[in-house]
């Protein structure tokens, strides 16, 4: 199991029965699921910060289709065969991705991390060997120079502790969308589509070094209103696009929609 540090006051965290505690008194519990709430009041912007229940059982309804196990299966191929040390799934959400990570690089090793307690309490079900952690990816409580390998799968990139967290050496991969992604069922939701690929480059500095990148495309059927709904819920149209546009989706099912990310691979200098 991986070390913690106490979000209060740095110091090593220990596990007695379901209890995290510090030489300093703090404790944290273990929630009945196998998760610990390790992100403090005062590090919270809102009373439940993150996904809310209902995206969370979109994207799980999704995920479970097996839509982007062509995603999945890229990622799997580009870890090591087996485990080679401690790694993080950053804004793991329910855990689809990281459940898989695990396969390779052992659950034991493993930590997801995310600000949704209601994604980090689906993620506790797929696997009970992976610390699960609700905290803030800008106030990681992992020691420095402790994790192997970081993923970051769509999620916003908190350089300062990435870098902080990582080993020298360590390996950084994230992923993000190409500007195909998606396309007819952006084309239904707004009248102008931008046009526009990700590159985490923009968001990291010289601690890190680009290893490689790859554009990863495929297509799908939807089979039906549902499944573009929840397809819909877990991506920031939900938010973005006017209810009008998004009550009008259902004439995509049947219809072939592509996908297409980027996967980038970084080395910790």
């Amino acid at each position: 199991m991986p070390n913690l540090k106490c979000p209060s006051c740095d110091l090593p965290l220990s596990l007695t029965d379901n209890t995290w505690q510090c030489e300093a008194g703090h404790r944290f519990d273990r929630a009945r699921r196998g998760y610990t709430n390790l992100l403090l009041a005062q590090h919270r912007r809102s009373r439940s910060p993150g996904d809310d229940k209902a995206m969370v059982q979109a994207r799980t309804a999704f995920l479970d289709l097996g839509r982007y196990q062509p995603l999945a299966d890229v990622l799997l191929k580009a870890l090591p065969a087996k485990p080679d040390g401690d790694w993080l799934d950053l804004g793991c959400g329910e855990g689809w991705y990281s459940e898989q990570f695990a396969s390779q690089l052992g659950a034991e090793r493993g930590v997801g991390v995310d600000i949704s307690k209601f994604a980090i309490d689906a993620a506790a079900k797929r696997n009970k060997q992976l610390t699960w952690l609700v905290a803030s990816g800008a106030r990681l409580p992992l020691f420095d120079e402790s994790m192997a390998r970081v993923l970051v799968l769509f999620t916003r990139l908190f350089t300062d502790d990435i870098a902080r967290v990582l080993k020298p050496g360590g390996e950084l991969i994230v992923v993000g969308t190409g500007e195909n992604h998606l396309m007819p069922l952006r084309e239904a939701l707004y009248e102008d589509v931008r046009q526009s690929g990700f590159d985490a480059g923009k968001f990291l500095d010289d601690r890190f070094a680009l290893i490689d990148s790859e554009e990863v495309q495929f297509e799908w059927t939807p089979e039906d209103e549902q499944e573009l709904q929840n397809l819909l819920t877990m991506t920031p149209h939900h938010w973005r696009a006017k209810p009008s546009a998004k009550a009008d989706i259902g004439k995509l099912a049947g219809k072939v929609m592509p996908a297409h990310f980027i996967v980038q691979r970084y080395r910790k200098q």
